[in-house]
């Protein structure tokens, strides 16, 4: 019986404290930060990185509200647009002045509704203008696109993404220290949303 207590107490005591608290995050996901710093955490920043043209972000929009929902105040989501290729920054620089004229949600939604449902190609100047039209704020939008500040901002999340090796969208980055996308569940957004939801909930619990 000694040997066994003694065993134990070994065990016990060469145990990261993480593991000794039960405190094993679930889910899946890649640790690109210091973990351990994630027992400390009373607020989850959830990062995203998504792409106007993304299948996967538009239904994140939709997913990502449940989310919001769950968690309130313990959550804080920031959006990051990026794009690629031929596209333009149009899109990113209009999510920036909507984002300052406190309408960042809403056309958002309506961006992404008239690429996916009208089959429209949103990375054309005109889509925004005409876009900017409907929300009243034509003016605002064609000063923005004018603006150092909202350049600055369009670049800024370029190089984040690069920074991250945000290589897929939606790419979420968790607190700096994990990072998750939807490879890592069978390509299905809505599983990724579960996997995020798994993954706040034990963050949260064993700092609770």
């Amino acid at each position: 019986m000694k040997k066994v207590s003694s065993l134990l107490l070994a065990v016990f005591l060469f145990l990261p404290t993480w593991a000794q608290a039960d405190g094993k995050i679930r889910g899946k996901y890649e640790v690109i930060g210091d973990i351990s710093k994630l027992k400390n955490v009373k607020t989850i920043e959830m990062s995203e990185f998504f792409n106007y043209s993304c299948g996967h972000c538009y239904r994140f929009l939709e997913t990502s509200k449940r989310l919001r929902s769950k968690f309130k105040d313990k959550l804080l989501h920031k959006k990051f647009p990026i794009y690629w290729g031929n596209q333009t920054a149009y899109p990113a620089m209009a999510f920036y002045i909507a984002d300052e004229l406190g309408i960042e949600e809403e056309f958002t939604q309506e961006l992404f509704d008239t690429s996916f449902k009208l089959g429209v190609d949103i990375f054309q100047p005109k889509v925004i203008k005409f876009l900017a039209r409907d929300f009243k704020v034509g003016k605002e939008m064609t000063e923005g696109m004018q603006s150092a500040s909202i350049k600055s901002k369009t670049d800024r999340s370029l190089e984040m993404a690069q920074q991250y090796k945000a290589n897929e969208t939606p790419t979420i980055i968790i607190n700096d220290i994990l990072k998750v996308a939807p490879s890592m569940t069978n390509g299905s957004t809505d599983e990724m949303t579960d996997n995020l939801e798994l993954i706040f909930t034990d963050i949260l619990k064993n700092n609770g």
